[in-house]
């Protein structure tokens, strides 16, 4: 969180900031056809001789004489009106600001680019003074008079998340976690634990999935996966075998650090029917540095020589039947890529117990093959709401990588 308030600061600041400079100098820009009076010039040339001088508040008096003129044309009322606005932010005087900027914003008076431009301004403004619902109104004023600016639309989606408008946040953020997928950009950290909080609280379980895999993957961190593969096994339907696909993400997003990790992970390989893979964790918790060096150094050579017994064919007579996907798996993790990978198609093909979590570890063996434009492929066919989805979809963000 301290993040996203860092963000919503700088913006509020660009914002108000950009309308101050743009605005400080627009009496000087009237049409040809209009003019302004003598008792209504002379004390705005006045105001502006004294901002130029750095006087904000003698500028206000003096604008406050023009304001007083009866009758005034619609363009002398318009030409008040910028320069209190751009005196009292000058001044710090952000509610005489919005009171000017309201004015000219309801006059009538002004084409698109200037409705953007005082849109920006009050915006900023309303932010400014946490008015939130005044600052999305004003920001939903800017957008439809044409504005794009960037900050602006950052604005508006910190004014919907502070004001609690969680549904509005995940629907302009939801696409952004989307894109990630296709293009392989990462998106703002900011937005995207914006994205997950608010689709938390709207129950919107595909939201908050697909921000939580672009934090994973983009900015891994152990309390983002932890999140995000809690969501997963509370899946209706998981899978406990998937707990092993866990791992293996893990592992190629480089978060997998522990002991307790490895020794687990090498369990399940082992418990799964594939040695070699097991075989390739331990000797990669080894050469890390992980392994070999703490209180359970024995009990991890026992594991290490459990490992090598299966890989040579042995067993103690209490193996589970290996899924015939998991054992032509093996082969991959063994070197001999295509050979597994051809012996996976045809498993699949025969019929798979679980479908989707055989294409999700397809899309794995190609990822370990070094394919990972066709793991890609294989992991968008993954559409199971079992778990299998949400990792293959993660996956995906990580081979794109």
């Amino acid at each position: 969180m301290t993040t996203i308030c860092r963000s919503v600061k700088r913006t509020a600041v660009a914002v108000a900031l950009s309308g101050f400079f743009a605005l400080a100098g627009l009496p000087g820009a009237a049409h040809a056809a209009d003019t302004l009076r003598p008792d209504v010039a002379k004390p705005l040339n006045d105001a502006q001789n004294l901002y130029r001088a750095h006087n904000y508040r003698g500028a206000l008096g003096k604008i406050a004489q023009a304001a007083a003129v009866p009758g005034k044309t619609p363009y002398e009322t318009r030409i008040v009106e910028e320069m209190q606005g751009s005196a009292a932010m000058a001044a710090g005087d952000t509610g005489l600001a919005a009171q000017a900027y309201e004015a000219l914003l309801g006059s009538g008076q002004l084409d698109n680019a200037s409705q953007q431009q005082f849109s920006a301004a009050l915006a900023g403004l309303y932010f400014q003074q946490k008015n939130y619902a005044a600052a999305i109104r004003t920001g939903q004023r800017y957008e439809k008079a044409g504005g794009t600016d960037p900050q602006m639309r950052e604005l508006l989606l910190q004014s919907y998340f502070l004001s609690g408008d969680c549904a509005n946040v995940v629907a302009l953020l939801r696409p952004v976690a989307d894109g990630a997928a296709r293009s392989g950009r990462a998106p703002d950290q900011s937005q995207l634990q914006m994205l997950s909080t608010c689709a938390e609280k709207t129950k919107d379980d595909g939201a908050y999935d697909a921000a939580l895999a672009a934090l994973v993957a983009y900015y891994p961190q152990p309390a983002y996966e932890d999140r995000l593969f809690d969501s997963v096994r509370g899946k209706p339907g998981y899978v406990s075998s998937l707990d092993l696909d866990i791992y293996r993400l893990r592992r190629a997003n480089g978060t997998l650090t522990t002991v307790d990790q490895y020794m687990e992970m090498t369990q399940l390989a082992l418990v799964a029917g594939l040695p070699a893979e097991a075989k390739q964790v331990m000797d990669q918790g080894y050469a890390s540095g992980v392994l070999g060096h703490d209180a359970q150094a024995d009990r991890e050579k026992r594991l290490q020589a459990l490992v090598m017994r299966r890989l040579q064919g042995q067993n103690d007579g209490n193996d589970l039947p290996v899924d015939p996907v998991d054992s032509a798996f093996d082969l991959v993790f063994a070197g001999h890529a295509q050979q597994g990978i051809d012996a996976m198609n045809a498993a699949i093909a025969k019929g798979a117990a679980h479908p989707d979590v055989a294409r999700l570890r397809l899309g794995e063996a190609y990822y370990y093959a070094g394919q990972k434009a066709r793991a890609v492929q294989v992991f968008r066919t993954v559409t199971g709401t079992d778990g299998a989805g949400a990792l293959a979809r993660l996956w995906v963000l990580i081979a794109a990588k």
